[in-house]
């Protein structure tokens, strides 16, 4: 991919680590495990730059070139404190130079503090002109309170002309209004050792009885086919994909009440689960950091995650796509549609903040195609469709996207559900991949927490 080299010295970044006690979790902290982790990998995933050599030229083209100067907008997140600073210094300084305006960036190291520090700010004009956040319950308690820009005008003047997507625009949109705008769009895929599934002559599978035979082959041959993370956040990844496969309007009326989870459905869902776990098609509950490696060594074939760690597993690991790593989306059961899950993380603009105009100002050149290909050179973000992508295996998963006759694309689990019922399921899930609860107790458990959430 053809790099732009930025002529302007770039922006330096504040780092403030705020630990604050008594603070007030909205129930993101599983979501703070979720974002470590990918911002582990995706920072330390970044490929080396040249575009912070000072003095360098740009193109010809007026897109690289330095905008008229402006002031200076704070951008607060709990998303970036474990990325590379020459990866964030290439991506903030094109910022910077499209925009005119130097990115003040203070990244939190947790979602607790991250939480409690916007808690205490948001409502005055000292709170951060640009700031992260979580989509589903989360975004709509922003709205509904005030606190954030209705940038609708924003979408139609410039972020759907960059080629982002309806369907990203639908999960921050309320009462007809959108309120926020995609920080980072992550799709969900079964990311496979290719060596691996080489070696026992295995293919990528059409259904989903093709999916559990591969399954069953790796096991014989000594191979564990699926990696289980331990953090605790994780325990719908699976869940969700499973629910999706059977069908996706069972998996989207549990998530908003209409579906019990004690239908039949769920529960043969469930017992299919089941049956994976105690086939060892799972691996024993293991850390994240150790997760990537028995991927890349082939201990385990293949673990569902963002398509974003193919930029991981490349630079930590020299994997390289479609030779030595590939990506499929789970089959759907019973035919028809399958599922790509995705995660969007909302980017935000405090109504209350002193800086909200030249906040404006910088949403409207962050989704320009010299900022989004950056964005996506560094940490693997694929927000838009106009982009240079050089990975073949990304171009297929962003082609399958677009593919509504045969993909269908639906928000992740832990944004679709509510909060204080999220929690409590994912402790139950946890619970049963662990092996300490069965079918009928984990749901009968879960349903009758549903019951008091929706008031049934």
């Amino acid at each position: 991919m053809k790099r732009k080299r930025i002529a302007a010295l770039l922006l330096s970044i504040t780092v403030a680590v705020t630990a604050l006690a008594g603070c007030g979790n909205s129930g993101g902290a599983g979501n703070d495990s979720a974002q470590n982790a990918q911002t582990e990998d995706t920072g330390s995933a970044a490929p080396e730059t040249d575009a912070g050599d000072a003095g360098a030229e740009t193109d010809d083209t007026g897109a690289g070139e330095t905008a008229a100067a402006g002031g200076t907008v704070e951008f607060w997140n709990d998303k970036m404190a474990n990325m590379e600073q020459s990866s964030l210094d290439t991506v903030f300084g094109t910022i910077q130079s499209v925009s005119g305006y130097t990115l003040d960036m203070i990244p939190y190291p947790d979602t607790a503090s991250y939480q409690t520090a916007m808690q205490q700010t948001i409502r005055d004009q000292k709170a951060p002109g640009l700031f992260t956040w979580w989509s589903g319950s989360q975004l709509q308690t922003l709205v509904e309170n005030g606190l954030v820009e209705d940038l609708t005008s924003v979408w139609e003047s410039s972020i759907y002309d960059a080629g982002v997507s309806q369907g990203i625009a639908d999960a921050f949109t309320f009462d007809g209004k959108i309120y926020a705008a995609p920080w980072s769009v992550l799709y969900n895929v079964v990311l496979y050792n290719k060596t691996v599934f080489d070696q026992y002559g295995l293919k990528e599978p059409e259904t989903f009885d093709e999916f559990l035979q591969l399954c069953e082959t790796l096991k014989s041959n000594g191979v564990t086919p699926i990696a289980l993370k331990s953090d605790s956040w994780a325990g719908f990844i699976w869940f969700q994909a499973l629910l999706a496969a059977k069908d996706v309007e069972l998996y989207k009326g549990i998530c908003d009440g209409s579906i019990k989870y004690t239908d039949p459905r769920v529960v043969e869902v469930m017992e299919v689960w089941k049956d994976m776990l105690d086939k060892d098609y799972f691996s024993v509950p293991i850390d994240w950091s150790d997760v990537r490696p028995s991927f890349a060594k082939g201990e385990v074939a293949m673990m569902l995650e963002p398509h974003v760690e193919f930029t991981g597993m490349k630079k930590d690991f020299d994997m390289v796509e479609g030779e030595t790593i590939d990506a499929f989306v789970v089959p759907a059961m019973d035919g028809g549609k399958k599922t790509i899950f995705f995660e969007a993380a909302p980017l935000c603009v405090s109504t209350a903040s002193a800086q909200k105009e030249d906040a404006l100002k910088v949403l409207s050149s962050w989704y320009t195609e010299d900022v989004q290909n950056m964005f996506h050179e560094e940490f693997g973000y694929t927000n838009t469709s106009k982009i240079t992508v050089d990975t073949p295996v990304v171009q297929e998963i962003l082609d399958a996207t677009a593919d509504a006759d045969h993909y269908q694309l639906v928000l992740r689990f832990y944004e679709s559900t509510p909060d204080k019922l999220r929690d409590f399921v994912l402790d139950e899930l946890m619970r049963f991949q662990l092996k300490n609860a069965s079918v009928e107790d984990m749901l009968n458990t879960i349903q009758a927490e549903a019951d008091t959430v929706f008031g049934n």
